[in-house]
């Protein structure tokens, strides 16, 4: 999908789905406008990750995807709280896997203004997690 201006602020949803068995995992991530359009949306197959790891790979998926765009600021709705709570500051990282993570989308972070974590139920979350499984589960490649 092509426009001629990216609007400087995005409200971002992402999620991660995982196969364990099949050893592969999905992410993906909806970019909306302030009204609410879809305008970008971006999705990819990767091999097996924990269902944390997934939703830092989803966060970072969408901060590349967003960087390429030149995109200033963004609020990045998840339904993941243990994401949310570990990049907002209110909850430790212990695990390697995760530490790496965070530090890609904290290295991401210092391109953008302004990015905040919203953690929100997964019933507000249904695009994304519908992408992630479908392309998770093969049904789906990615789209800008």
């Amino acid at each position: 999908m092509f426009f001629k201006r990216t609007p400087q602020k995005l409200s971002v949803y992402i999620d991660g789905s995982i196969r364990p068995a099949q050893g592969v995992s999905g992410l993906a991530a909806v970019a909306r406008d302030r009204q609410g359009k879809i305008l970008y949306w971006w999705s990819k197959r990767v091999g097996r990750l924990t269902c944390n790891e997934a939703e830092y790979g989803a966060a970072i998926l969408a901060l590349e995807s967003l960087l390429r765009l030149r995109v200033r600021e963004v609020a990045l709705y998840s339904d993941s709280q243990v994401m949310v709570f570990q990049m907002n500051g209110r909850a430790r990282t212990h695990a390697s896997g995760l530490k790496q993570a965070q530090i890609r989308v904290r290295a991401l972070l210092v391109h953008f203004d302004r990015v905040i974590f919203h953690h929100i139920p997964r019933e507000e979350n249904r695009l994304a997690d519908a992408l992630a499984n479908d392309t998770v589960d093969g049904r789906v490649g990615s789209h800008e």
